[in-house]
C-alpha cells in the first residue's frame, strides 16, 4: 500500500465517481479502477459499491476512509517535518483538540502566548476525543486538548477542568431578559443540543428527566457552533458546552447560565512520560488562563479524577475537588 493508493481511493470517495476522480488526479479511468481493485484485494474487503454511474462507499469503505485520511495526513506531515529539519527550522508543533476547545479557546490562547514564540510551522487538528487520544499516544501530536474520556492507557492527564453547560437564546427571545434561565423553561420548547449519546446528551437528558421536564422537538448537531447557528437563524433555544458558548460570539445570540448545573469536563493530555517542550507548556498555560478569565463557573480539578468522571460525573463535585 502506497500513498498514491490512498490518494486515489480518497479522490473516488470524495467525488463519488471513478471518472471524476481520474480527472482530479490526472490519470486514466482504467488506472484508477485498477488501483482501487488492487487496494481492495490487499485489504480483503470491498471499498465501493456501484450505484448507476456513481459509486458509494461500502460499510467497510466508510471506516477505512477515516483511517486513510489519517494515514495520508501522517505521511504528508512527515514530509513537511523532514523539509523543516533540512531547512534548520526545528520541529513542527502538533496540536490536536476537540471542536469545542479548538474553536472556543485555542485561537485566543495562541494570540496571547507570552515570552514563547510559535515555531515556524504549527498544525492544529480537530477530532473526536477518541482520535485526539490516538494522535497523542502515537506521537503524531505533542499535546491534546479534549473532553472525556481522558484517562486512556499511554497518556498522562496534565490538566482537568469543569464548567457548567449553558443556554443560548436569540436576543429577541423573552428568556434573554433573564440573568439565569431555569431548566424548566425548556419544557415544551423546541431545543437544539449536541449529538453525543454517551456524554453530553446523556447528562443533559438526565437533568431534564430528574425534574420531569419534557422538551418539545429536539434538533441535535455534532458541533456546538452548529447549534449556535441554529439558534441564530431559527430562534430555538440551545443547551451547549461553555467553551464554545463563551469563546465564539455570534451576532444576535446571548449566553445565559442555567439554574441547574450540568457540568462539562475537559482537559489536557500528553504521551505518557514524554515532557512537553516550552512552547507546548506555554500554550497549555495560556488556554487555562483564557478559560479561567472567560468561562463562568470554571474550575480546576485534580487530574487523577479523570478516570472516575467517565463513570461517575458527579464525583468531582461530591468530593470537593475544585481547586
Amino acid at each position: 500500500m502506497e500513498t498514491r493508493d490512498l490518494q486515489t481511493f480518497l479522490a473516488v470517495a470524495a467525488s463519488g465517481s471513478i471518472t471524476k476522480a481520474a480527472d482530479m488526479l490526472g490519470r486514466s479511468q482504467p488506472a484508477v479502477t485498477r488501483t482501487v481493485q488492487d487496494l481492495e484485494a490487499e485489504l480483503g474487503f470491498e471499498l465501493l459499491h456501484r450505484v448507476g454511474r456513481r459509486v458509494q462507499l461500502s460499510e467497510e469503505g466508510v471506516a477505512f476512509e477515516e483511517e486513510a485520511r489519517r494515514l495520508l495526513m501522517s505521511f504528508t506531515e512527515l514530509a513537511a517535518r523532514a523539509k523543516m529539519i533540512a531547512a534548520g527550522r526545528g520541529r513542527i508543533l502538533q496540536i490536536v483538540t476537540t471542536s469545542a476547545i479548538g474553536t472556543g479557546l485555542i485561537p485566543t490562547a495562541m494570540a496571547e502566548l507570552k515570552g514563547v514564540e510559535l515555531p515556524h510551522e504549527t498544525h492544529l487538528g480537530q477530532f473526536l476525543p477518541s482520535i485526539v487520544a490516538q494522535e497523542v499516544r502515537s506521537g503524531r501530536a505533542e499535546i491534546g486538548f479534549s473532553s472525556l474520556p481522558l484517562d486512556t492507557p499511554g497518556l498522562d492527564v496534565l490538566r482537568l477542568y469543569s464548567a457548567p453547560d449553558v443556554a443560548a437564546v436569540r436576543e429577541d427571545d423573552p428568556l434573554a431578559e433573564l440573568d439565569v434561565i431555569p431548566l424548566s423553561a425548556f419544557a415544551g420548547r423546541r431545543v437544539a443540543t449536541l449529538l453525543n449519546p454517551l456524554r453530553f446528551q446523556l447528562h443533559v437528558a438526565k437533568a431534564l428527566a430528574a425534574r420531569g421536564i419534557d422538551t418539545g422537538p429536539v434538533i441535535r448537531t455534532n458541533t456546538a457552533y452548529g447549534a449556535l447557528q441554529i439558534v441564530r437563524h431559527t430562534g430555538v433555544a440551545a443547551v451547549i458546552d461553555p467553551l464554545t458558548a463563551y469563546g465564539v460570539a455570534l451576532p444576535g445570540v446571548v449566553i445565559r447560565p442555567i439554574d441547574v448545573p450540568v457540568l462539562f469536563y475537559w482537559g489536557v493530555v500528553a504521551a505518557e512520560k514524554r515532557p512537553l517542550r516550552p512552547v507546548a507548556q506555554a500554550l497549555m498555560e495560556a488556554v487555562e488562563a483564557v478559560a479561567e478569565r472567560s468561562i463562568a463557573g470554571f474550575k480546576k480539578l485534580d487530574p487523577a479524577l479523570a478516570g472516575q468522571l467517565v463513570t461517575d460525573p458527579a464525583s468531582a463535585t461530591s468530593h470537593g475537588t475544585g481547586i
